[in-house]
C-alpha cells in the first residue's frame, strides 16, 4: 500500500490567511464596480434620481389609451379636443412640482383650448405623504376645487415634504381655499379615496409607468420634468397628424 502524504500543519494557517486576502480583494473589487456603475440607491434622492431615468419611450395602443383616458377622477379642459394629455404624478415628488411650475404653464398657456388633461395618482412608495395628499386633493375637488388644492399642493411642496405630520399644514390649505373643513376632514379620514388612488397607482404599472411625472400625449409617453420644448415637439406632431 502507497504511503499517505501528510500536508505539512503549518500550511493550513497560512492557506486560511490567502482565502481571506482573496475574499478581501474580491469584495473590494465588487465595490468598485458597484460605485463605477452608480450602485444601489440608498437614500431618497438617489432614489428619486432613480425614478426620474427615463425607459424606452413608447407610443400606447388605442386599447391602453382608452383605458388610461376614460373614468378618469380628474379632468379638464374641452372633452372633444384633439389632444388629450394624461398625466401620472405625485404630490410629494419634487421633479413633478419642477414641471407643474414651468411647462405645464406654458402648455396651457399655448394650448390650452386644444387640450383634455386628465390627471392620474402614482404615489411612490418612498414618499411618506403622497397617497395622503393625492387623497386630500380629491376631497378637495368634493367641493368643486381640486385643481386649485392640485396647484397649492405643488406651490407648497417644499414646505410640507419635510414635516413628520402634515396635518396643520393641510389644515391651513383647507382653510386658505375656503374649503369647509369638517367636511374635508371628514372625507380624508374616512379614507373615500384611499382605493381609487391605489387603482391609479396600478392603472399606471399596467401601462409601463415606474416613475413620476410620467406623461402619455394622444399616447405617445414622454418621461420626467421635460423642458417645454419637448412637450411641444410631441404636441405638435399629434396636432398635425
Amino acid at each position: 500500500m502507497a504511503e499517505e502524504k501528510k500536508i505539512p500543519s503549518f500550511t493550513m494557517p497560512l492557506l486560511a490567511i490567502l482565502v481571506a486576502v482573496a475574499a478581501f480583494l474580491a469584495g473590494s473589487f465588487w465595490q468598485k464596480i458597484r460605485v463605477l456603475e452608480g450602485g444601489t440607491p440608498r437614500n431618497e434622492a438617489a432614489q428619486e434620481e432613480t425614478a426620474q431615468v427615463p425607459p424606452e419611450e413608447m407610443v400606447l395602443g388605442a386599447e391602453e389609451v382608452a383605458k388610461i383616458s376614460e373614468g378618469g377622477a380628474v379632468v379638464k379642459g374641452k372633452e372633444d379636443a384633439p389632444l388629450t394629455i394624461v398625466e401620472f404624478s405625485e404630490y410629494q415628488c419634487p421633479f413633478c412640482a419642477r414641471y407643474v411650475e414651468d411647462a405645464y404653464l406654458q402648455i396651457w398657456e399655448e394650448y390650452g383650448d386644444q387640450i383634455r388633461y386628465i390627471f392620474r395618482d402614482f404615489p411612490l412608495s418612498f414618499h411618506q405623504h403622497a397617497q395622503t395628499m393625492a387623497e386630500g386633493a380629491r376631497c378637495a375637488g368634493d367641493q368643486d376645487q381640486y385643481w386649485e388644492m392640485h396647484d397649492l399642493l405643488f406651490e407648497k411642496n417644499a414646505e410640507w415634504s419635510v414635516e413628520e405630520d402634515v396635518s396643520t399644514l393641510l389644515a391651513g390649505y383647507t382653510s386658505q381655499l375656503g374649503l369647509d373643513v369638517k367636511e374635508f376632514n371628514n372625507c380624508l379620514d374616512s379614507g373615500k379615496y384611499t382605493q381609487a388612488v391605489k387603482d391609479d397607482f396600478a392603472l399606471g404599472q399596467s401601462v409601463g409607468v415606474s416613475g413620476t411625472p410620467t406623461f402619455f400625449i394622444n399616447g405617445q409617453q414622454l418621461v420626467g420634468a421635460q423642458p417645454f420644448e419637448a412637450f411641444k415637439t410631441i404636441i405638435e406632431e399629434a396636432l398635425n397628424q
